[in-house]
């Protein structure tokens, strides 16, 4: 553990007697020099601490480009711009370029490129893996995003999140003799501990009636704020395109029937999760699950609309993955990688799919069409 990050967290306890979760979570994560998102350390990958699709294979991009390639044509294949949400070491970034460049080059040369990325040292990795890709330099550009917004002007094309939504703090509200509490960390002298006490903002209370969440007696549940917050952001950058988020999680009512009375709140250190959220501090990373019908609720305030929400495993089948598999029948191991994700076990059916446009009239996207249709076309 990090003792820096540590003594900061209780300096914090110190001067407040208990702070709340969420405050906790975003020191442990987002602490500009030792915050778990903010270090040097390998995140994902063999050496890190958990696998995200793009980091799979780089099929998942590819497909993801073949989508972004038709909502251009839907737009009518004016300038495109893709936001891409911390891109991590930049390969979700890197396939999709490289897949416009072979297989859409018209589409390319109306393309540009934003990372949002306030980590220095992750963008320094992806300025590099992208030198690898001739004329990166004119087509991508780096910003960052704060609780003021976007430091780049409004854009039309589509905002891309791969398990960017799942890292953000979250609140913790518990059911205690039928009235509502908030959990909050404090220190009995020898190590950090939870505290239940009265909610700390209405926005909480108010999250639970938008989202008709009602808890049973000691059910635990996160609430996620900060997640609309960021689609108002959105929206306001996002003069006509589609948002594409991919995450863990479900729907309001995947997350609250009975055996989640714990919530969904994990860390997740060299490939093994636990639920010990103040061990490991800045060395791990804390996570929950997204609850989609919030992203849905919070979209639809500000003029997002839903154009669909699938499972991952559907948007990949609907986009061609099964063909490229065909073709790859032959390399057991880009097989055993398409499979990871694919597989309902695997990241298939636990990882979501949420698309959402903005003054756009009625798209219909290759991605959402029912899967019937195209085990008949191919049978």
């Amino acid at each position: 553990m990090h003792l820096l990050i540590k003594d900061l967290i209780l300096e914090e306890i110190n001067k407040e007697g208990k702070i709340p979760f969420f405050e906790f979570m975003r020191m442990a994560l987002y602490h500009p020099e030792y915050g778990y998102y903010n270090s040097e350390k390998e995140r994902v990958g063999k050496q890190g601490d958990y696998y995200t699709s793009p980091a799979v294979h780089r099929m998942f991009g590819e497909l993801i480009a073949k989508q972004l390639e038709e909502m251009w044509m839907i737009m009518g294949k004016e300038l495109f711009t893709v936001v891409e949400m911390g891109a991590n070491r930049g390969w979700l970034c890197h396939d999709i370029i490289q897949s416009v460049v072979h297989e859409y080059p018209e589409f390319y040369s109306n393309f540009h490129y934003i990372i949002v990325e306030s980590n220095p040292y992750a963008r320094e990795k992806q300025r590099s893996l992208l030198e690898s890709l001739e004329g990166t330099e004119e087509k991508v550009s780096w910003h960052t995003y704060t609780e003021d917004g976007f430091s780049f002007d409004k854009i039309r094309g589509c905002f891309l999140s791969n398990e960017f939504v799942d890292a953000l703090p979250v609140h913790r509200l518990k059911m205690k003799n039928k009235v509502l509490k908030e959990t909050y960390v404090g220190y009995n002298g020898v190590n950090f501990c939870e505290i239940d006490d009265a909610v700390s903002v209405p926005a909480l209370q108010k999250y639970l009636e938008t989202n008709k969440i009602s808890l049973e007696e000691d059910q635990v549940c996160e609430v996620n704020l900060g997640a609309a917050d960021w689609l108002r952001h959105v929206s306001e950058k996002l003069d006509k395109g589609f948002i594409i988020t991919i995450d863990y999680g479900d729907t309001r009512d995947g997350l609250y029937h009975e055996n989640m009375r714990e919530g969904t709140l994990r860390c997740y250190y060299d490939h093994t999760f636990n639920r010990d959220y103040f061990e490991q501090l800045g060395e791990q990373d804390i996570t929950a699950h997204v609850d989609f019908t919030n992203l849905i609720n919070a979209g639809k305030a500000v003029q997002l609309e839903v154009t669909g929400f699938i499972k991952q495993s559907h948007f990949l089948i609907a986009l061609g993955i099964l063909e490229r598999l065909h073709d790859a029948r032959h390399d057991t191991g880009t097989i055993l990688k398409l499979k990871n994700l694919l597989h309902p076990e695997a990241m298939g059916e636990v990882f979501k799919v949420l698309i959402q446009h903005k003054n756009i009239e009625n798209p219909q996207l290759a991605s959402l069409r029912p899967l019937q249709s195209i085990t008949m076309s191919n049978s």
